[in-house]
C-alpha cells in the first residue's frame, strides 16, 4: 500500500473524520441488550442481486442491506453492485491496523509512538478507541459496479493507488469519473454517506456516518458475527449443518455448538474411506463443540483443523457415542476448515 498522494484532487469536499469526533458520537444501541439490538442479515441471502466476493464475510445489519438493495435498485439495466467488503471481525480489523503499524515501525525507526499510530490510522481504523471501526459495526460497505457482461466499472484512470482514492478528484478522465458518481449517486441517493477519501467506503449508521452527515448519535456499535459450518466451497463434503452461538450480554460470542453430518455422496480417498470436510467461520478464539455424524460401522476419522490445503494439526480426542462423534476445538483464525484429508506436505529442503 503506497502512502496517500500530495498532488490536488480536486475541492475538498466531504467532511472530515478525526478519532475525536468519531469518539464523541453517542452510541444508541448500547443502551439496549443485544437481543434488542438490530440483528445481521446474511446478505447473500437478503441482497440476491449484488456480487458478493467469496471470501467475504457475508453480514450487514438489516437496515444497512435494505439500502444496499435501494442502490442496486437505482442502478441502470443490467449494472450490479460489486461489494469487497461488509462486515469485518475483530481479528480481521486487528489484522489489517497491526500489519500497517509493524510496516510503519520498520519504515521510520525514529518515529514516536504518536506519529506512528497517527501514520497507521489514515489507512485503517483503529480498534482500540470508543467508537468502533465501521465495517465492525454491520455498517460499512466497500463497493465497485459491474457492467452488464460483468466486468468492473473502470473508476480510476488514469490514476493508480492511493492517489485514485479521494472520491472528488479532479484527475480521472471523463469516463472513470462517470463511472464513480454513478455509484456515488446510487449510494449517497440510497441514504449511505461516503468517506472522502475513499471512494468506494460507504456506511449508514456507525460513528463516521454521524460525523459525516451532522448527526451526534448513530445507531450501531460493535457486534459479532454468529460462527457458522459452511459448504460453499470445492471439495465440501458434509450435509444437515446447524450452529448455535452462545454470547454475553454485548452480544460477543462466547461458545458454539455445531452439528454436521457425513454427506451419503462424499468421495471415498485412496485408502476407501468417506471425504468429510466442512468450513467453520468467525469462531477466532471461540471454542467450539463439533458434533459429528459418523455411521457407527466405520471407524473413527482423524480430523485436521487448517486451510484445507497446506496448514493443519489434528484435533484432539474426541468422545464417541453410537453414530456421533464429539470434539472440542478452538480456532485461531476466522476460516478454517474441518478435514480427514491431511495437509499437503511441506516441500523437501534441497541438499544443494
Amino acid at each position: 500500500m503506497s502512502k496517500r498522494s500530495s498532488t490536488p484532487r480536486g475541492p475538498m469536499k466531504g467532511t472530515p473524520e478525526p478519532i475525536a469526533a468519531l469518539n464523541r458520537i453517542r452510541i444508541l444501541e448500547l443502551d439496549r441488550p443485544w437481543m434488542e439490538r438490530e440483528p445481521l442479515v446474511d446478505v447473500r441471502v437478503h441482497c440476491p442481486d449484488v456480487v458478493w466476493t467469496e471470501r467475504i464475510c457475508p453480514y450487514l445489519r438489516r437496515s444497512v442491506a435494505d439500502r444496499v438493495n435501494a442502490a442496486q435498485s437505482s442502478l441502470p439495466p443490467g449494472f450490479r453492485l460489486r461489494a469487497g467488503t461488509a462486515l469485518r471481525t475483530l481479528a480481521m480489523q486487528s489484522g489489517g491496523w497491526d500489519g500497517y503499524f509493524r510496516r510503519m515501525q520498520t519504515e521510520h525507526p525514529t518515529w514516536p509512538l504518536s506519529a506512528l499510530r497517527r501514520a497507521t490510522n489514515k489507512y485503517f481504523a483503529p480498534y482500540d478507541q470508543k467508537a468502533p471501526p465501521g465495517h465492525c459495526t454491520g455498517g460499512a460497505i466497500d463497493v465497485g459496479i459491474n457492467d452488464p457482461d460483468g466486468n468492473a466499472l473502470d473508476m480510476i484512470a488514469p490514476t493508480q493507488g492511493w492517489e485514485a482514492a479521494y472520491t472528488w478528484s479532479n484527475l480521472l478522465t471523463p469516463e472513470a469519473k462517470s463511472n464513480r458518481m454513478m455509484m456515488v449517486e446510487a449510494m449517497l441517493g440510497a441514504g449511505f454517506s461516503n468517506c472522502r477519501d475513499e471512494y468506494w467506503h460507504y456506511s449508514y449508521g456507525d460513528s463516521a456516518w454521524a460525523v459525516r452527515v451532522g448527526e451526534s448519535e448513530c445507531p450501531y456499535g460493535w457486534i459479532y458475527p454468529p460462527v457458522a459450518l459452511e459448504v460453499g466451497y470445492e471439495s465440501a463434503y458434509a450435509v444437515d449443518l446447524t450452529c448455535e452461538t452462545a454470547r454475553d450480554e454485548h452480544g460477543k460470542p462466547q461458545h458454539a455448538i455445531a452439528h454436521a453430518l457425513l454427506a451419503p455422496d462424499a468421495p471415498s480417498d485412496s485408502e476407501g474411506s468417506p471425504i468429510f470436510s466442512v468450513g467453520l467461520y468467525w469462531a477466532h478464539g471461540i471454542p467450539v463443540t463439533l458434533h459429528l455424524g459418523w455411521p457407527s460401522a466405520l471407524p473413527s476419522p482423524v480430523l485436521y483443523l487448517g486451510d484445507g490445503k497446506e496448514e493443519g494439526h489434528l484435533l484432539g480426542e474426541a468422545n464417541r457415542t453410537g453414530d456421533t462423534i464429539t470434539y472440542q476445538l478452538t480456532p485461531e483464525h476466522d476460516r478454517r476448515i474441518v478435514t480427514n484429508v491431511p495437509p499437503a506436505p511441506a516441500p523437501a529442503e534441497s541438499s544443494e
